[in-house]
Parts: structure tokens; C-alpha cells; sequence
């Protein structure tokens, strides 16, 4: 019989911006873990500063805008906007308490003893006075630009660059005798300025602010500098591009990126300590009646840290560095269009190199059997070989089709650019897909073999970005199935020529039934679990917000199906509410590197259905989107997803469990051993690197090119 009807309410959902505010929550633990060395600490301080830049300027931006526009729309909680901006910065306040605590308590007195220090203007000794005021003179006065306030017209304040607004008083009678100037520091100059100590082995610096402040009279001279202030602010940057009517689409995301430039103000963030005169100027400045004002215990945007953090000559003061390795299916100077062809390659990134991905291109670049290769590009390194790699394929003549997607947020400037370069070198470029942001990770390749046309693939989990994948866990996977080729060349077919969807063999595509695909693998396991067999879903993703996901999960779970959720970030599901989500279990792991790798695991009766995946369980993901599930049908590789879930679901060192009441705790050691799962795969990968040096006679045969054709 069919289990009665849970009622499900808005109590059983967890609002996704709290959930989002818990996330960072759990990385600031990081910054707080004292067992970690100090810069490691000062990085992941630095990270929660730019993560809630980010929030702010699109999640806070967003519901303000919502707010302004009366709308009171309610999410699965129940909560209007004006309701979640209270309850983020009630959160937010905390958060940013919290911060500066560790940063001052614990973070700043370790750097100290250890050498590292952060001079103020009374710290100076007359021999660094004298360096640093030629520095200024030299490097920083002649850049900057005083602006007299006029608060009817006040200037525009670029969003995330440090201000210092001061009080000017002349004594020679005038009509702006008594003033504030405002200063904008530019982002080209460098926020950490390097102070010559005596002592070998130590550093000083000021910071970029401290120093303008303290040479202000040198703008000023004959009048006097009564007191200045520093602020900081966020603009929105949730600006929608309306693509369904633009005829021209770069023209009109140039035009949102001038707009982000002089959007509503969200965040204003103030020093602690500034005159009442210079702070109620900022606010005038900064259009403080629709926007948070935070006051900050301490030196603004944090995000200076990651500077600090890599400084070299302190390799004591940081963790042991871990090295990719090669991948072993690949043997040294083989082709890699061989090596694939051989057997689908699974390559699990940073712990396995990221050069196969690149080698596939660059040799698929200079290969002369090689027609055409297709690819979409989301977010890409700034002087990206990938690119490289696809310009020289162009000038090379072969047939280069690159969907640049223009929509990417904070890379939209960088996307326009690259699209340029590719489309000089004679590559067809397509600019996303009218309507939908285009986040699928795939590259195909057509090869001429022996008469035929071969497709290579490569699909990923992250970007075509060389720099994050080495900071990013993801997920690739290699392969030149016929099945799987016929559907990536109707994929582009279907995102470039925007021709009728037609559902594919055995990708799944959203928002053409990825959604579909999934719900009907959640419903098998229920359906499996009512007939008494054992049932069981791994799922492994970013975020899990959609409501039709989760209420599907729910019942898996009333139905009896376990269910494991790995969940870095935002997840609105609540487990453990008795009679409906009691047999699932949340963990969310952070760690050195940033989880991004999707992974989902279906039992299926024993005979395990496992895919990678570019989405989340968001709507966003699965209904707004163009994304791609794939099935890994290789038995070795799909067992080795297996074992990375297992491995993630054993961690109690660096994973926290989500609670019915929404927060997360540490797990025990109940086993007696702790479990570190990036450790873990840091091991495996050395492990397999080691045994095919010491043993390579057990690889197969290398195949020279004449035997791939």
C-alpha cells in the first residue's frame, strides 16, 4: 500500500540564504582551526571575506531589489524579502564579529611572533618614514584623484575599492574653506605595501590605506586635515540581460557592465571610530536609505589576506604542499586520442593532474586528422592555454565552434574578450543560448580514422580553467563512445543551431529532461524500497534548493530508501523530521580545496546507475540552464565514483552533519581513526603513481598513431 500523504509545510525547508550564511560559517571554522599553520589560517579568513563580497552584492542585491519593487514574494520558508534581509543581517553581524575576533585575537598575534607585521604610522622608525614617504610621492600621490563632496551631486564610489573621505578646513576665507574631499583608492595599486625591516626573516607592511591617510596633508598644503574616515562599498550586480530581445548581445552585456558601475548601493561598510560629521557624509554619499550598514571592528576587506597568506620566505607559516599527479592511463609520450581510445579515462582533479585536458587539446590542435572541434566556455584561466589551444586549432584550419557563455557572472568582461581573440583567429563563435545560461562542461572533438570520423569527448564536473582545477575538486571523464558521441554532436546541434531538442541515447540535457531523467531514478529507488529491496542514493553536489528535488527525496525516504547527501554549500532540505526525512543523512566537507564535484549514485537493484553532472539541485540548474548529465558506463570508473563517495561519507575529520535544526556539527571518531577524505585521495593518487613507475610492464601496450587511425 502507498505510504499516507506527509504534509509537508514550510517548516520542513531551510531558507537558502541562512543556509548559504552557514556555509561560510563553516569555513570561517577553518580560519579558526588552531591546529592548522597560521597563513593557511590567514587564506581561508580571506575566502569568507570574498565569499560574502560576493552574497551580498548578488543574493542581498536581489532580495533588495525585490523589496524596492514591493514585491513580497515568499520562499519555501515562508519568508517575504524584507524578512530575510533582516534575519541576514542579524546573521551577518555575528558573522563579521566573529572575524575579526579570530583575525585579532588569534590570527595577528601568530603573525607577529612570527615576524610578520602590520605597521601603523607610530611604528615607523625616521629611516622607514623617509623610504615610504619617497614611495608615496613616487607610486601613489600622483594617481590619486581628490574629489570635494558636493552631497546634492555625490561621486560615484566604485563598488569593493577602499575610500577614505576627509575633513578639510582652510583658513583663508572661502566659500570650500571647510570641506570633505573624498579619495578613491584604484584597484591597480597594490593594498600591501612592503616596509624595509632591519631584521632578516621578518616582513612589515602597511596597508595602502594607512599609508594615504597618513600623508594626506601633502594634498592639502597651507590647510589643515581635521580627521578622516575609511568606508567600503557593495553595488548590486543582479542585473538581468534581457537576451530574448537583444539584437545584439555583446553590445547589450557591455551595456550591464557599465550599469553595475552605478547600481543601487546594498553594503556600506564604515570603520569603526569615524567622526559623526565624515560618517554621515558617507552615508549620504553611498545612498545608505536602501542599503546595510555595517560598522567594522578593524582594517576593511580582509580579502588583503590572501596576500598575505603566500608570502614567500614563510614556507613554515603554511601547509605542506600536495601534488597532482599524472594520470596513469596515459603513458609518457602517447597520444592521448590512443590512450582514450584504449579505455574511458576518469580523471579526479586536483589530486590528478589537469594537463590531460589540456593535452587533448593541443594535440587535437596540431593533429592533421583532427576536422573540428566544438566546446563551451564558462569561466577560463586568464592567460588560458585552453584558448591557446583553440586559437591555434583556427589558424590551423580546422573547423572551431566555441559557445562563449557572455552570461558568466564577474566573468562577463573577461568572456567578451576571449570570444574576440577566438573569433580573430577564425573561430565560429555563439554567445550562449536566448534565454538560458549555458553551464554544460563539454569538448568534442572530430577525428578522421581509417575512413570514418571519430568523436572524442571530454566531460567535466568544473570549468575549462587550469587555475581553479587546481584548487577545485572535480571530476573528468574521457571517452570516444559511439552512443555518447552521436548524442554530444546533437547537443551542440541543439545549443548552436538552437534546432528542435530531441531526447538524447544516453546523455540527459536540461532544461530538456535532465529534471525528468533524475526524478524517475529517485521514484525506481522508492518504488524498489515499497517492494522490500534494498534501496539506497548517494548524491554529491554544490547546493540542493529545488523544491520538486527535495520533496521528491523526502518520499524516497518515507518509501525507506537511505539516502546520503554530500552537500558543500547551500542545502534546504531538512533531515531527521520524524515520518519524513529520518533516512536521510546531510554532511558537507571543507577542506583544503573547494568541493565542486558532482556525483549521483543510484543502486538500481545492485546494478548501480552513476553519473557526473555540471548541475545542482537547483532551479536554477535544472529548469533556467543548459546542462548535461553523463552516465559513466566504464565498470572501473564507476566503481571508483563509488569508492569517492564512500571515502567523502567516512571523513569525521573535515565534515559537518546538518541537523534538523539547521546547523552543522563535527563528527566523532567513532571508529577510533580519523578520516581526512582529501588525505585520503592525496594518498590514493600518489599510491597509483608510484605503482605504475615501479611497475610498468602491467600497462598496456602503448599504441602508436598509425594503430588509432
Amino acid at each position: 500500500m502507498p505510504a499516507t500523504p506527509f504534509p509537508i509545510t514550510e517548516a520542513h525547508f531551510i531558507n537558502r540564504e541562512l543556509s548559504w550564511l552557514a556555509f561560510n560559517e563553516r569555513v570561517l571554522e577553518e580560519a579558526a582551526r588552531k591546529t592548522l599553520p597560521v597563513l593557511e589560517r590567514a587564506k581561508f579568513l580571506a575566502i569568507t571575506a570574498s565569499n560574502l563580497d560576493e552574497f551580498f552584492m548578488v543574493r542581498v542585491g536581489g532580495l533588495q531589489l525585490m523589496r524596492e519593487e514591493g514585491r513580497r514574494t515568499r520562499d519555501v520558508t515562508g519568508q517575504t524579502p524584507t524578512q530575510q534581509l533582516d534575519l541576514i543581517r542579524q546573521r551577518a553581524n555575528s558573522f563579521i564579529a566573529r572575524q575579526y575576533a579570530i583575525l585579532q585575537d588569534e590570527i595577528i598575534p601568530e603573525l607577529v611572533a612570527n615576524g610578520i607585521r602590520r605597521l601603523q604610522a607610530g611604528d615607523l622608525t625616521p629611516a622607514q618614514r623617509t623610504a615610504l614617504h619617497d614611495h608615496f610621492l613616487e607610486h601613489i600621490h600622483p594617481v590619486l584623484s581628490p574629489v570635494a563632496v558636493d552631497t546634492l551631486r555625490p561621486p560615484i564610489v566604485l563598488a569593493l575599492q577602499i575610500a577614505v573621505l576627509c575633513h578639510v578646513i582652510s583658513d583663508a576665507p572661502a566659500p570650500d574653506h571647510d570641506r570633505h574631499v573624498l579619495f578613491v583608492l584604484p584597484g591597480n595599486l597594490s593594498r600591501v605595501i612592503t616596509i624595509p625591516e632591519a631584521d632578516a626573516g621578518t616582513y612589515a607592511y602597511m596597508n595602502l590605506e594607512d599609508v594615504v591617510t597618513m600623508f594626506l596633508p601633502l594634498f592639502f598644503p597651507g590647510e589643515e586635515v581635521k580627521g578622516s574616515a575609511r568606508f567600503r562599498i557593495s553595488r548590486n550586480t543582479d542585473i538581468a540581460i534581457d537576451d530574448e530581445s537583444a539584437f545584439d548581445l555583446v553590445t547589450e552585456m557591455e551595456e550591464v557592465l557599465e550599469e553595475r558601475r552605478k547600481s543601487p548601493t546594498i553594503r556600506v561598510e564604515i570603520e569603526q571610530g569615524a567622526p559623526t560629521a565624515l560618517d554621515r557624509t558617507i552615508r549620504a554619499i553611498c545612498g545608505h536609505r536602501s542599503a546595510q550598514v555595517y560598522s567594522i571592528p578593524g582594517e576593511l576587506d580582509l580579502r588583503s589576506y590572501f596576500h598575505i597568506s603566500g608570502l614567500a620566505g614563510f614556507e613554515q607559516l603554511k601547509v605542506k604542499q600536495w601534488e597532482s599527479q599524472p594520470c596513469t592511463a596515459i603513458e609518457p609520450g602517447e597520444s592521448i586520442f590512443a590512450a582514450i581510445k584504449r579505455k574511458d579515462i576518469l580523471l579526479q582533479h586536483p589530486f590528478e593532474s589537469f594537463d590531460p585536458i589540456l593535452q587533448l587539446l593541443e594535440e587535437a590542435a596540431a593533429d592533421p586528422d583532427v576536422v573540428a572541434i566544438k566546446q563551451i566556455l564558462y569561466r577560463t584561466a586568464k592567460n588560458s592555454a585552453i584558448i591557446k589551444a583553440l586559437i591555434k586549432a583556427a589558424e590551423s584550419g580546422k573547423h572551431v565552434t566555441v559557445l562563449v557563455e557572455l552570461k558568466a557572472r564577474f566573468d562577463e568582461a573577461r568572456n567578451l574578450d576571449r570570444a574576440e581573440d577566438l573569433l580573430n583567429a577564425g573561430a565560429q563563435i555563439i554567445y550562449g543560448v536566448r534565454g538560458l545560461k549555458t553551464h554544460a562542461k563539454i569538448c568534442l572533438i572530430m577525428r578522421r580514422e581509417t575512413g570514418r570520423m571519430r568523436r572524442y569527448m571530454h566531460f567535466g564536473t568544473g570549468n575549462y580553467n587550469e587555475n581553479t582545477a587546481r584548487l577545485y575538486t572535480d571530476i573528468s571523464y574521457l571517452t570516444c563512445r559511439d552512443d555518447f558521441g552521436e548524442d554530444a554532436s546533437a547537443f551542440f546541434n541543439t545549443v548552436t543551431g538552437r534546432s528542435r531538442f530531441q531526447r538524447f541515447g544516453r546523455l540527459s540535457m536540461a532544461p530538456f529532461g535532465l529534471r525528468e531523467r533524475l526524478l524517475s531514478l529517485i521514484e525506481s529507488e522508492a518504488e524498489r524500497a515499497g517492494q522490500g529491496e534494498a534501496a539506497e542514493i548517494m548524491l554529491k553536489m554544490n547546493a540542493l534548493e529545488d523544491r520538486e528535488m527535495i520533496e521528491a527525496l523526502y518520499a524516497a525516504s518515507r518509501a525507506g530508501v537511505k539516502i546520503r547527501l554530500n552537500i558543500r554549500g547551500i542545502c534546504c532540505l531538512r533531515p531527521g523530521v520524524k515520518g519524513l526525512s529520518e533516512n536521510i543523512r546531510v554532511v558537507s566537507i571543507i577542506d583544503r580545496y573547494l568541493e565542486h564535484a558532482r556525483i549521483f549514485y543510484f543502486r538500481q537493484g545492485g546494478s548501480p546507475a552513476v553519473f557526473i553532472a555540471s548541475a545542482d539541485f537547483m532551479t536554477r540548474n535544472l529548469s533556467k540552464r543548459v546542462e548535461l548529465l553523463v552516465p559513466i558506463e566504464d565498470n572501473a570508473a564507476r566503481k571508483r565514483l563509488i569508492g569517492i563517495m564512500e571515502t567523502h561519507f567516512s571523513d569525521n575529520t573535515h565534515a559537518r552533519q546538518l541537523q534538523t535544526d539547521g546547523t552543522y556539527v563535527t563528527l566523532p571518531f567513532d571508529s577510533g581513526k580519523a578520516v581526512r577524505s582529501q588525505e585520503a585521495f592525496v594518498k590514493e593518487a600518489a599510491k597509483r603513481a608510484k605503482q605504475n613507475v615501479q611497475a610498468p610492464d602491467t600497462l598496456v601496450p602503448h599504441l602508436p598513431m598509425e594503430a588509432v587511425k
